[in-house]
């Protein structure tokens, strides 16, 4: 199994609308990769552990089985996934895939 890892950093100024984030874009993304997506996951940054301030507006995760499908559909659908995003950021996040161990 596979993480596609979303981070949105915390930047000064930038703005990020968790209802468009969470009722619009995510849901598309998950219909998008169909039978590929086990789950996903939205959490929203509170803090860091001692108080200050969280490194990140939002971090997602969504689970996949396979990466080969994965990139197939951001070829298909890559144009319209990254077009959405100026609908409820002007963050530029920062993506990574992960193997998941446990």
């Amino acid at each position: 199994m596979y993480c596609m890892s979303i981070a949105y950093p915390q930047t000064a100024g930038a703005s990020f609308d968790f209802s468009y984030y969470l009722e619009q874009h995510m849901p598309m993304v998950t219909r998008l990769l169909g039978d590929n997506c086990l789950k996903s996951q939205v959490r929203k940054g509170i803090s860091a552990p001692d108080g200050s301030p969280a490194a990140f507006v939002c971090l997602a995760t969504i689970w996949i089985n396979s990466i080969s499908e994965f990139q197939a559909t951001l070829t298909q659908h890559g144009a319209t996934i990254i077009g959405d995003v100026a609908n409820f950021t002007d963050i530029q996040p920062l993506l990574q895939m992960d193997e998941v161990l446990a």
